[in-house]
């Protein structure tokens, strides 16, 4: 390939503005993969690594009231997008609708993370 065609596939990250070319797809994988993550670390420290020690059963959760609302958005934001994912993906109509499935799913997001802070 020459330099011209491998200029594309290059971001700079911190240049924030080269990474302005990425589609609400792509935003939308991305955010599902790096939630999928934070789960599954929060999972292994707080489920699994207390279990294999013999901790107590009530692990609590530092930050309070700020992480617990982190979690729970994450854990709805990473729900909803996997619905989302898989209307997308099973059904036609899905994909003539990806944009507004996304910000309908970031939409619910912040209206739960919302009511999740006013709960909590």
């Amino acid at each position: 390939m020459d330099e011209e065609a491998t200029k594309v596939y290059r971001r700079e990250v911190s240049n924030v503005w080269s990474w302005r070319g990425f589609s609400i797809p792509h935003v939308a994988f991305a955010l599902h993969r790096v939630t999928g993550w934070l789960l599954l670390a929060w999972v292994g420290y707080h489920l699994i690594i207390p279990a294999l020690s013999g901790a107590p059963t009530g692990v609590q959760l530092p930050g309070g009231k700020v992480f617990t609302v982190a979690i729970v958005t994450t854990l709805l934001f990473h729900g909803i997008n996997g619905i989302r994912l898989l209307v997308a993906e099973s059904s036609s109509w899905g994909l003539n609708y990806v944009e507004p499935l996304f910000k309908g799913t970031v939409i619910m997001t912040g209206l739960t993370a919302i009511v999740s802070w006013v709960v909590v």
